[in-house]
């Protein structure tokens, strides 16, 4: 595990490296990107991506040790110092600059406190790397690399994809709706799941491959997230309109009335979207990344289909959460199954 954590550093160093010569050539031969008003902090790109690398695997051992405390405190000071940045120079300086400076900021001073405790040697820090070990590992786990990393991609893709589709089938009003209830529905995913997908990840991997099934603490984990789901998200169904008019003003309640709709897709998310974490356990990476690739065909299908058949701003929002929470219930299915099957080799 500690050697892997390496290997990733190194595959994010390489992403990096390549995102830098890319960013060089872009702003040599565009002139758009050279003297826009933005152009400058393109170059701070690499450096985002290998911070983000290295937390992210430094974040991924803390809890595959249960140092939930340090993954506390280390999100913390994170949120803290970006936060804390971007309003200070957002009032000295008014433009983008410290939005951008205190992400990175933010970024940077994560990545030094994981540095600090984690790197080096001892029980609970990762050694250094044994390059000799890098090519075995990387053929053993190569899945990671063509299944899953693409598969992360798509996801993206799948997030981005409603915002798109809605501003060429319903017009941009639509979508400042639509995204201003998304950010306050993944709300509760991002403030009350957290903690207990990381516990779910650490112990679900342990009881995996320790003994070839993971279900009861699948099920465990299932029980909780929708006891903590369940009135939150059925209280926005109910009372979301009135809510939204309430809280920002008469002008959002068409934001509330799509933060209805989308409630049932982001009741489902935040339950079952965790457990898919299965798939990586199982080594199913193949079968992930296929099932991420008609997730986002079904979405495309989905406002494609409805703008043909003439139906409604309202009733594609309708459509999109159904195909959505319809694909949430197949991975569950399949998470469940695959929490007790033992895979002799990863694909």
């Amino acid at each position: 595990a500690k050697q892997m954590i390496w290997v990733t550093v190194f595959f994010c160093l390489i992403v990096s490296v390549l995102c830098a010569i890319i960013v060089l050539l872009l702003f040599l031969f565009y002139p758009s990107i050279r003297n826009g008003e933005v152009g400058l902090w393109y170059f701070f790109l690499p450096l985002s991506i290998i911070s983000s690398g290295v937390n992210s695997c430094l974040l991924l051992w803390a809890n595959r040790i249960q140092q939930y405390g340090s993954l506390a405190k280390n999100r913390i000071m994170q949120s803290g110092v970006t936060v804390s940045i971007q309003i200070g120079l957002g009032f000295l300086i008014k433009n983008e600059t410290g939005l951008i400076l205190g992400f990175l900021s933010g970024q940077m001073i994560s990545v030094l406190l994981l540095v600090k405790k984690f790197c080096g040697k001892g029980e609970y820090r990762v050694g250094v790397p044994d390059f000799s070990k890098f090519t075995s590992l990387a053929r053993k786990y190569k899945g990671l690399l063509f299944f899953s990393a693409p598969s992360e991609f798509i996801n993206t893709l799948i997030n981005q994809a409603p915002a798109l589709l809605l501003q060429k089938f319903a017009g941009i009003s639509y979508v400042g709706n639509f995204s201003f209830s998304q950010r306050l529905l993944g709300l509760p995913q991002t403030v009350l799941s957290s903690a207990i997908v990381e516990v779910f990840r650490q112990k679900a991997s342990s009881e995996y491959h320790n003994t070839g099934n993971c279900r009861a603490i699948f099920i465990k984990t299932l029980k909780t997230l929708t006891v903590l789901a369940a009135v939150p998200f059925l209280f926005v169904v109910l009372f979301s309109p009135a809510i939204f008019e309430w809280v920002f003003g008469a002008h959002w309640r068409e934001a509330g009335r799509v933060a209805q709709v989308l409630s049932i897709m982001y009741f489902f998310r935040f339950i079952i979207s965790p457990l898919t974490y299965v798939y990586t356990i199982a080594g199913k990476f193949k079968e992930d990344f296929v099932m991420h690739i008609l997730m986002l065909a079904l979405i495309y299908a989905a406002f494609y289909i409805g703008d043909y058949f003439g139906i409604d701003d309202h009733n594609l929002i309708w459509t999109y959460s159904i195909c959505y929470s319809a694909f949430y219930l197949v991975y569950l299915c399949r998470s469940f199954q695959l929490s007790k099957l033992k895979n002799e080799q990863s694909v």
